[in-house]
C-alpha cells in the first residue's frame, strides 16, 4: 500500500527521523503490523510499518524499494555483525533500535567460553513482532547457536502485545560464561534484567584502568557488579557493592569466585538511598565511589522530581569520597539532558564546599550508535571528577 506524506514528515524522515505521530499523517485503513511504502511527490521515500493501538502511527524501518522479507533481514543483520566487529570481539549490541535505523528491534550478541554464539533478542512493537520469523531465520542462517527470546518489556503493552520470555531456538546451560576484557561474567539472559547485560558502559568501564590500582571503591547501584570487577582487575584493593536486586545478590558470589576475587569484595543487598546515609552515619571513606542509578524518569512530567533524585544520591555517595578520590556518577535517563544533570552536580560540589575536576566524560558505547535526528537514541551521560576537599 502506497502512503502520501507532507513536505514536514518528508523532511524529517529524510534526515533520520524514523517516527511518524498519530496527529500528524491522515489515518488510512491499514491493517495494524503491516509495512507500506511512503511517498512523497508520487515518489517513494521509504517503507514503514503501522500500528493504529500506538501513538506513533508508523516506524520508518527501511529506505530501499526492496521486500522487507528474509533477504532484507539477512543484509541488515550481516552488515550491522561487521561494522560491530571492528570494535568488539563477539559480545557487543548487536541491534539497537533507532539507533541502528531498525526501530522496535534490540539484539545483544554473546559468545560463550564454550565459543556458543547466543543471540538474545528484544521485539518491542506490533511491527518488529511480525517479522518474527524472518528475523529468527536470518539469525539461524548466521550461524547463531542459540536465540533467545527475551521480548518482556512494557513497551510490548503499549503495542498491544503479550511479554514474553523463552529459548527460541537452540540449547544453552544458563547461565553461561563469556569473557568480556579478561573478566568472566556469568549471563542469565531468562532470569538478569533486559538481555541479562548492559553493553553500554564498556569503554567507561575501561576507563578504571587509570585510577582503580590500590584503591578502595564503593559501587553504587552495583546489579551484577560490572564496574566492581573492572575496578579489582585493573587493581583496586577491595570493592564494596550496593543494590537490592535479589538475582544480584545470588549471582555476584558466583562471579566474583569465578575471577578469584571473593576474598575482595562486600555485597550488601540494600536500598542504595537508605546506605549511603548508613555508610555516612558509620564514617566509612573510599578513594573511588561509582554511582550507575537506573532511570529515574522515562516521561517530561517526571524530570523535576528526578533531578531532585540525582542530587539526592550524589550528594550522599559524594560526602564518602576521600580527598584528592574520585567521584564517578552517570545517568541513563534521556529525559534528563547533560547540562541540568552537571547542574544538579554543581550544586553538591557547592553544597560539600569542595572543588571538582571533570577528567573524562563519556557516553554510551560504539555499539550504541546515535542517531543525530533522534535525541531519544542518545541518552547516557557519564562523568569522572577528582575531589579536592578544603578541609
Amino acid at each position: 500500500m502506497i502512503i502520501s506524506i507532507d513536505r514536514n514528515i518528508y523532511e524529517k524522515v529524510k534526515t533520520g527521523y524514523l517516527w511518524i505521530f498519530a496527529n500528524e499523517i491522515k489515518k488510512h485503513d491499514i491493517n495494524d503490523g503491516d509495512i507500506v511504502d511512503l511517498h512523497y511527490n508520487n515518489q517513494f521515500v521509504c517503507k514503514a510499518y503501522y500500528n493504529s493501538k500506538s501513538k506513533i502511527s508508523y516506524r520508518v524501518i527501511s529506505f530501499l524499494n526492496k521486500p522487507i522479507d528474509l533477504e532484507f533481514w539477512f543484509e541488515k543483520l550481516s552488515d550491522l555483525y561487521n561494522q560491530k566487529s571492528r570494535f568488539y570481539q563477539g559480545n557487543f549490541r548487536w541491534v539497537y533500535s533507532e539507533g541502528d535505523l531498525l526501530p522496535g528491534l534490540i539484539i545483544d550478541l554473546f559468545t560463550t567460553d564454550q565459543g556458543k554464539k547466543v543471540a538474545v533478542c528484544m521485539l518491542l512493537t506490533l511491527g518488529i513482532e511480525k517479522q518474527k520469523e524472518n528475523i529468527f531465520q536470518a539469525l539461524r542462517k548466521m550461524k547463531i547457536d542459540c536465540i533467545i527470546d527475551r521480548s518482556d518489556s512494557n513497551l510490548r503493552k503499549l503495542e498491544g502485545l503479550e511479554l514474553r520470555r523463552k529459548i527460541e531456538y537452540g540449547t544453552i546451560e544458563i547461565p553461561f560464561i563469556v569473557n568480556i576484557d579478561g573478566i568472566d561474567f556469568l549471563i542469565d539472559p531468562l532470569n538478569g534484567q533486559k538481555t541479562g547485560f548492559y553493553f553500554d558502559q564498556t569503554e567507561n568501564r575501561r576507563f578504571l584502568k587509570n585510577i582503580s590500582k590500590g584503591c578502595i571503591v564503593l559501587d553504587v547501584f552495583s546489579y551484577i557488579g560490572t564496574f566492581s570487577l573492572y575496578a579489582l582487575k585493573y587493581g583496586a584493593k577491595f570493592v564494596e557493592m550496593i543494590d537490592e536486586s535479589s538475582f544480584a545478590s545470588e549471582i555476584v558470589p558466583k562471579i566474583m569466585k569465578l575471577n578469584n576475587f571473593q576474598d575482595r569484595y562486600i555485597f550488601y543487598k540494600d536500598d542504595a538511598f537508605s546506605k549511603l546515609r548508613e555508610l555516612n552515619y558509620l564514617g566509612k571513606r573510599f578513594s573511588i565511589v561509582i554511582v550507575d542509578p537506573p532511570s529515574f524518569t522515562k516521561t517530561k512530567e517526571k524530570v523535576k522530581n528526578a533531578l531532585k533524585a540525582y542530587f539526592d544520591i550524589n550528594n550522599n555517595a559524594l560526602k564518602l569520597v576521600t580527598d584528592g578520590g574520585y567521584f564517578i556518577t552517570s545517568s541513563c535517563s534521556q529525559k534528563i539532558k547533560e547540562n541540568d544533570l552537571l547542574e544538579v552536580l554543581r550544586d553538591v560540589f557547592h553544597k560539600q564546599k569542595c572543588m571538582a575536576k571533570l577528567i573524562y566524560r563519556g557516553n554510551q558505547a560504539f555499539d550504541h550508535p546515535i542517531n543525530l535526528s533522534m535525541e531519544e537514541t542518545n541518552y547516557l551521560k557519564f562523568f569522572v571528577f577528582q575531589v579536592y576537599r578544603n578541609e
